[in-house]
């Protein structure tokens, strides 16, 4: 058996290659023998490594969260709390900035379309974003009720991601400055709550 450390070393080089392959070619015309030839590392080590296929995608779908979880615990201002503004800007700046993740996402929601799994493990994923976000607005007493809060969080993920998509076809409609903006007003339209609560941690994972 390889050594842990190599073991996360060899799967960490895998699943780079992978990501360039699925950018470069599409995910669903991307093989085993392509993710070999990138990494430059035989198949069967492949294979051995991030199992098949289907293992892969699963990884490639932590690790996109792993990344916001890193993303999140980095955001932390350390004069201050963080407060809901802050997570929605991180959206904006960081988790959808970022072009391969953002290519990635795109070709697992076609992919999504066709594979329940896929389906399930991309909604579970920004589900944990509403999640997070709804659990800050919860400490900063922004909204009455959850409800109230779910919508708001919804309504700012469906902005980021419609502003990203729409720059990622080339149709320059909002700038990321103008989504940022609207997304702090349906923040701040939100009515207070009565009681401030502090509900459990919440991460991206």
């Amino acid at each position: 058996m390889a050594r842990p450390q190599m073991g996360d070393e060899r799967r960490e080089q895998i699943l780079e290659a992978f990501e360039k392959c699925v950018v470069r070619k599409g995910l669903a015309k991307t093989t085993l023998s392509d993710v070999a030839d990138e990494s430059s590392l035989p198949r069967s080590l492949v294979r051995y490594f991030v199992g098949n296929r289907a293992d892969m995608v699963d990884l490639l779908i932590d690790r996109m969260i792993e990344r916001g979880d890193d993303g999140v615990a980095k955001l932390r201002p350390k004069s201050r709390p963080m407060t809901t503004y802050d997570l929605a800007d991180f959206l904006f700046d960081n988790t959808f900035a970022n072009d391969v993740s953002n290519n990635v996402v795109g070709e697992l929601w076609y992919m999504a379309e066709r594979d329940d799994k896929i389906r399930k493990r991309l909604a579970l994923m920004y589900g944990r974003v509403v999640k997070l976000m709804m659990a800050q607005m919860e400490r900063d007493s922004l909204g009455r009720s959850a409800d109230e809060r779910r919508e708001a969080a919804g309504l700012i993920l469906s902005l980021v991601y419609g502003q990203t998509s729409f720059r990622e076809l080339g149709v320059p409609h909002m700038a990321r400055e103008t989504g940022r903006a609207h997304a702090r007003a349906i923040l701040s339209a939100l009515p207070k709550s009565s009681k401030k609560k502090t509900p459990k941690k919440e991460t991206l994972s």
